[in-house]
């Protein structure tokens, strides 16, 4: 959630429920989020108040510690370097509640006394072709004024069993005409439910794995009357969750609510399986169901602390920020098209605002943030081909990256992107002795300010600076522009220690599992994207929207607001960091704020 569209649209009346919390609260001129500004790392930083640095989590994906060069450990399935609130609150005493939060992840390990997480995606969405036939086998089939007409399809499910699902058509108009005019989708022939008409969403549980429940919705979106020709079904990701609590609790929530339902369909909607409107209703759903489950949790067993997610806005704007003329396709048309399905997004926000707001006793505390804003990308850069064109990173004769005479590699995420050196004392297959860990640092960091690139033929051309960041930061500046590095929150280090003596001192550290830290930290300047590959140094964007890149920029601002007991009504205060929450919860919750806690408590927030 970008701080200055939030801001517009509450001004054009667009959001009233936050523009409510607003008025009866307090708003921070802007939040600022860590550098990288991805996901993973402002997550973190938000639910510990720590850098990246003391997380361990310094991006969205990074190279695997003793693993090949080019394995990637994915940020939102491992485990923070310290406690985040949810666990140290708990640890205090206090009970938590962390539902859709990235990083709360009960497969590693315990969180929050209630804890809800992404699961597993058992199976793509599919458009399901549906010859029907006449119906025998049914139990407890419902009465139908033309004879009953079955179909069925299977469904591949990863580690498991394929599933046989069966499709029931039956009339239930008395108009003397054969009109099926509703389906039931079951997993087996036995009826325990009502069937849904074609304009109508309904969805099928299934057991994947013993204790495990996963399901699918599903929507017929073309079929005749007579079902006399074939039937088209739009079936969504078969997806579960991941669900952790007291004895009976996850039951409970499945029971109540259903299983964890697929986030969005991007590739649906781009096959033209269902439309814009039902690609929202799919998206809409999602957050709907973490609210409503999160609200569950704390009006049924009122946890002193409830944290919880909505991705449908970040989603929106990777692929909607349509708004730089050099954007590939751009058009005013088009963007002002694009421009509405992202304030969508920010309404679809404002509903779960409206809902929490209303959930409130006068004890409650209610703190909205967001991890960082979002800027519009018109090029991606791919760091690879830098490394490639200087000999540090080589390909085999498959066109695949040969770590066993690679140097370096670089993983990207957003605008950022982390370069690791091939260290023989610390990869699988390393290749440079440690002696040599400076030179190669040196080359890397040479090869990036030696780039001389034309997007086109007057087009600008990239700029370096290098600051003393851990591990040094190369940042890339176009059009002369160069960028203020000051304060690039978790890799300020002291310019005199040694760069690889640092890195060892820290990865040896108790509080360090993983050496995560790139030994070159990559940020792209404005308008450019990190990108994959090793063939082109920029070529066109693959999403429009992109964050990653120096927190400070207007359109990285992150927002936060507040509204409850001894909060302000009406107020600005001057701009917080998202470091400073974690504190500010400590505080409003009475307990001792841990030692790696690097936020201070926002002030000015109370009376």
């Amino acid at each position: 959630m970008r701080n200055d569209l939030t801001r517009s649209y509450v001004k054009e009346g667009k959001l009233p429920n936050i523009e409510n919390v607003i008025e009866k609260g307090t708003i921070a001129k802007y939040a600022k989020t860590v550098s990288p500004s991805l996901t993973a790392p402002s997550h973190a930083a938000i639910a510990t108040g720590a850098t990246p640095l003391q997380t361990s989590i310094v991006s969205n994906a990074w190279q695997q510690k003793d693993a090949v060069l080019t394995n990637q450990k994915n940020a939102f399935l491992s485990e923070f370097e310290v406690d985040p609130l949810w666990v140290a609150a708990r640890k205090q005493g206090k009970t938590t509640a962390a539902i859709a939060f990235a990083g709360a992840n009960p497969s590693i390990g315990k969180q929050a006394d209630y804890t809800i997480y992404y699961g597993d995606t058992w199976s793509p969405s599919k458009q399901e072709k549906l010859k029907f036939s006449e119906a025998s086998g049914w139990n407890n089939p419902p009465s139908s004024f033309s004879p009953l007409k079955e179909a069925s399809f299977t469904i591949q499910v990863e580690d498991s069993q394929n599933k046989k699902i069966q499709v029931l058509a039956y009339d239930s108009t008395n108009d003397q005409k054969k009109n099926y005019d509703k389906f039931i989708v079951t997993s087996n022939k036995t009826i325990d439910h009502k069937g849904v008409s074609p304009k109508e969403w309904g969805s099928v549980s299934l057991q994947v794995k013993e204790n495990q429940t996963a399901g699918f919705w599903f929507k017929f979106t073309s079929a005749d009357p007579g079902l006399n020709k074939e039937a088209a079904m739009y079936r969504s990701e078969v997806t579960s969750g991941l669900i952790d609590g007291p004895k009976g609790f996850p039951e409970q929530a499945r029971t109540k609510f259903g299983f964890f339902p697929p986030q969005d369909d991007d590739m649906a909607l781009e096959k033209g399986w269902i439309s814009r409107k039902e690609y929202e209703e799919i998206s809409e759903r999602f957050v709907n169901w973490v609210a409503d489950v999160s609200l569950f949790i704390k009006n049924e067993y009122q946890p002193d602390l409830l944290m919880f997610y909505a991705p449908q806005i970040d989603h929106l704007e990777h692929k909607y920020l349509l708004t730089d003329p050099r954007q590939p396709d751009y058009s005013p048309e088009k963007s002002r098209k694009y421009l509405e399905y992202i304030e969508w997004s920010y309404k679809v926000a404002d509903k779960v605002v409206g809902k929490t707001v209303k959930s409130l006793d006068g004890n409650d505390h209610l703190f909205i943030v967001s991890d960082h804003g979002m800027e519009p990308a018109h090029s991606a850069l791919e760091p690879n081909k830098v490394l490639k064109d200087n000999g540090l990173l080589v390909l085999n004769s498959d066109g695949k990256i040969d770590y066993k005479r690679s140097k370096a590699i670089a993983i990207p995420s957003g605008s950022a992107a982390h370069v690791y050196i091939n260290l023989k004392s610390r990869e699988k297959h390393g290749i440079v002795p440690e002696d040599n860990y400076e030179q190669v640092r040196n080359e890397i960091i040479q090869a990036f300010k030696g780039i001389k690139v034309n997007r086109n033929e007057n087009g600008p051309v990239i700029k370096h600076q290098l600051r003393a960041i851990w591990n040094s930061t190369v940042n890339l500046s176009f059009n002369g522009v160069k960028e203020n590095t000051k304060e690039l929150f978790g890799y300020l280090t002291n310019a005199n220690v040694h760069p690889y003596q640092d890195i060892k001192k820290i990865s040896q550290s108790k509080k360090s599992k993983e050496r995560n830290a790139g030994d070159v930290l990559l940020m792209a300047a404005p308008g450019y994207i990190m990108g994959q590959g090793e063939s082109h140094i920029v070529k066109p964007t693959p999403e429009f929207g992109t964050h990653g890149g120096d927190p400070k920029r207007e359109k990285m601002r992150a927002v936060f607001m507040a509204i409850g007991p001894d909060i302000s009504n009406d107020k600005q205060i001057d701009p917080v960091s998202n470091l400073d929450i974690a504190p500010t919860i400590y505080e409003f919750l009475g307990l001792e704020i841990p030692s790696y806690v690097e936020g201070k408590k926002i002030k000015d927030l109370t009376e």
